[in-house]
């Protein structure tokens, strides 16, 4: 393991020590509010002011002068006669100051670092432009074109059908994440809205967990440390607010509930209702939000504006999916989706259990598996101390339990909705019920788990502010004075695994990397070299005719860059199109389906991903030049093909057999910085 990793007895060993210290200056601080604190040490030990006083500091059994004379004839009793002249007197000093600064940093708003952040993290996309480097997978390939067509399709002053892909798809197949972001395609191009949109989330992310950190402990340290970790995750943007947004949520929750910042609630709860989807994240936070009201309304606790904060984000969701709630109250849907066939996989409860509940899963990276086990230390420590604390720290205590039940509730949830006796309940049934992914409730991973973590570590770390707190604001008086730095220095090494996993996974170190050595060693596809704009106004060229007027088809590549550049095509990703258009492609390929059961499973059994697939090479679609490779023997129905309007192929390999297939070679095209090379085929 690498240097910066620390074991398992390491953290335990930490927090054990260092919540044990807390608590004796807790214990110490508490007895001088009483103005017991000198007849304690008078009780402890004998002899003079200075004797006692280096018993205090120095002494661990009886006969406490004598420890403190133990180490050299004048060494430490000159130290304990000089006081603060001697070098220890000076390094107590130095850490009383510094633990002042501590506190005093913990205690001022510290807002203002997420902009630094934010500064920094964003300096790689400047200075990359269209070289910057982004996962592909359900991003760049599919979601991202969601809010490329519609913003293309409302310039063109909306459409019944999106008529670019798959021969012409249904508005409702293309709704984007975040519907707000729509208009950033619409007025810029697709690499600044993207870039801008992540910006715009990041810092949602980043402000929302400062402030419900800062809402629930009352730490500006916890509150930066979380947000700072939190908004690096390597989170999927085109999701919108889905994830990054929970702790705003959260803290518009926390004012309503405490009847402050009203106005500015409901911002950013519509704010959020716009950026954010109703089946991916809607039902997971309404349904929490709706819990709290009636744990409210239990114990008669009448809150107006929780109530109406509910009904407002409730009504933006219907505002926003209103034809999805038509379609599940009035059955008045326009087509059947192809999900209709959809076949849901059962998976081991426990295994599944397990790995959500260490790693999170899709969509919803958390990195959080070095928190776990700070996490549980805290709690069980805070457990057995739970006597010492007062009030608050009982009821933080019993939130952050509430709160672990949560997140180990949620991996339970994840692991029988993918049993394999839910699976064939699904599979029994037709329509939403069918599709409906309950399990989604891991979204809430990323926010919970940091959220978490800074509320059990509250516990400890607010005790000594408690301290400061009772001798007027002043750390004077009070042993918590000399643990702050040493709660600071925990606080850093019980995070510094889960920094250090988030630094190498993150956005941030993939560009900083593709920036120190290109994608000659990184091998890393940029935007540029993956929608390779310039090689596809190469085969616009080339075909020489209006991109509305004819249909393409793509062979081992995806059709996301033929589509970013204004191609028609009649394959494509959607995870909701017409059955029917899923059946007349399945003609297209189905002797080569039958070459491949893996494939064929793949594509009866899912269907979203609707391309050429064949026996060759499978349900690949990132086939680049680097692949070489070359296609003999394919047995796709052209008929079928040309009745969907098709004209072209952009195949990512040579098709040696072409002419006896009934194709015309046109071309092999490629570019210096393009990830693709294409032959173009006329059928």
């Amino acid at each position: 393991m690498g240097g910066s990793r620390i074991s398992a007895a390491g953290h335990i060993w930490l927090i054990v020590l260092a919540w044990k210290t807390n608590l004796k200056s807790y214990v110490t601080w508490k007895s001088s509010r009483g103005g017991k604190q000198e007849t304690v040490r008078d009780n402890r030990v004998g002899g003079s002011g200075d004797e006692r006083q280096a018993a205090v500091h120095g002494s661990s059994a009886g006969g406490k002068q004598e420890a403190v004379r133990g180490s050299g004839r004048g060494g430490m009793q000159a130290a304990g006669q000089g006081g603060s002249r001697g070098p220890v007197g000076k390094g107590c000093r130095w850490m009383e100051w510094l633990d002042r600064a501590v506190l005093a940093a913990d205690r001022m708003p510290l807002w203002w670092f997420g902009f630094l952040l934010l500064a920094v993290t964003f300096i790689p996309y400047l200075l990359l432009g269209e070289g910057s480097v982004f996962p592909i997978h359900d991003q760049l390939d599919e979601t991202l074109m969601c809010y490329v067509l519609t913003g293309r399709n409302f310039e063109m002053g909306g459409a019944s059908l999106f008529p670019q892909m798959l021969g012409g798809i249904n508005p409702s197949g293309m709704q984007p994440s975040a519907v707000l972001f729509i208009l950033l395609y619409r007025i810029l191009p697709a690499f600044t809205a993207f870039v801008l949109q992540y910006l715009i989330v990041s810092g949602a992310g980043f402000f929302g967990m400062y402030g419900s950190v800062k809402e629930i402990t009352g730490s500006s340290i916890l509150a930066v440390a979380a947000a700072g970790c939190f908004m690096l995750l390597p989170i999927q943007p085109v999701y919108g607010l889905s994830v990054y947004g929970v702790p705003m949520l959260l803290y518009c929750f926390l004012c309503l509930y405490r009847g402050k910042h009203v106005a500015g609630s409901f911002a950013g709860i519509l704010f959020f209702g716009l950026t954010t989807h109703l089946v991916l994240i809607g039902y997971v936070v309404l349904g929490f939000w709706f819990l709290a009201i009636l744990w409210m309304a239990a114990r008669k606790r009448r809150n107006r504006w929780v109530g109406m904060g509910f009904l407002w984000l409730t009504g933006i969701y219907i505002a926003v999916n209103r034809s999805l709630f038509l379609e599940l109250l009035l059955g008045n849907g326009s087509y059947v989706s192809h999900r209709e066939e959809l076949v849901n996989q059962g998976a081991p409860f426990w295994e599944t259990v397990r790995n959500v509940f260490l790693e999170s899963a899709q969509h919803a990276p958390s990195l959080h598996r070095g928190l776990i086990l700070p996490i549980l230390a805290l709690l069980i420590l805070g457990t057995v101390f739970r006597k010492r604390m007062d009030g608050e720290g009982r009821f933080r205590l019993l939130a952050a339990w509430l709160g672990m039940a949560v997140l180990a509730g949620t991996a339970l949830l994840y692991g029988l909705c993918l049993s394999p006796a839910v699976a064939e309940f699904k599979n029994n049934c037709s329509g939403f019920l069918r599709y409906f992914q309950l399990e989604r409730f891991y979204w809430l991973y990323p926010a919970g788990w940091y959220l978490e973590f800074a509320l059990c570590f509250s516990m400890w770390w607010n005790q000594a502010a408690q301290g400061a707190e009772g001798t007027g604001g002043s750390l004077q008086g009070s042993r918590g004075k000399k643990h702050m730095m040493l709660k600071l220095a925990v606080l850093a090494c019980l995070l510094l695994p889960t920094v250090e996993r988030i630094k190498t996974e993150s956005y941030f170190y993939l560009n900083v990397n593709q920036i120190n050595n290109g994608t000659g060693i990184t091998g890393y596809i940029t935007w540029e070299s993956f929608y390779s704009e310039e090689l596809m106004g190469q085969l616009e060229r080339a075909i020489g005719r209006d991109m509305a007027s004819y249909r393409v088809a793509h062979l081992g590549m995806s059709p996301a860059p033929s589509l970013m550049h204004g191609f028609y095509t009649v394959d494509g990703y959607s995870n909701n199109y017409p059955l029917e258009y899923k059946h007349r492609f399945r003609r297209v390929i189905e002797k080569e389906l039958l070459k491949n059961e893996q494939t064929r499973l793949y594509f009866d059994q899912w269907g979203s991903r609707c391309y050429l697939f064949n026996g060759a090479t499978g349900n690949a679609y990132m086939l680049g030049k680097a692949a070489d490779v070359k296609y003999e023997g394919l047995e796709f129905d052209l008929e079928a093909l040309r009745e969907l309007g098709c004209e072209y192929i952009f195949s990512a390999g040579e098709i040696l057999d072409g002419e006896e297939m009934g194709l015309t070679f046109m071309g092999c095209y490629e570019t210096e910085e393009s990830f693709w090379r294409v032959w173009l085929y006329r059928l």
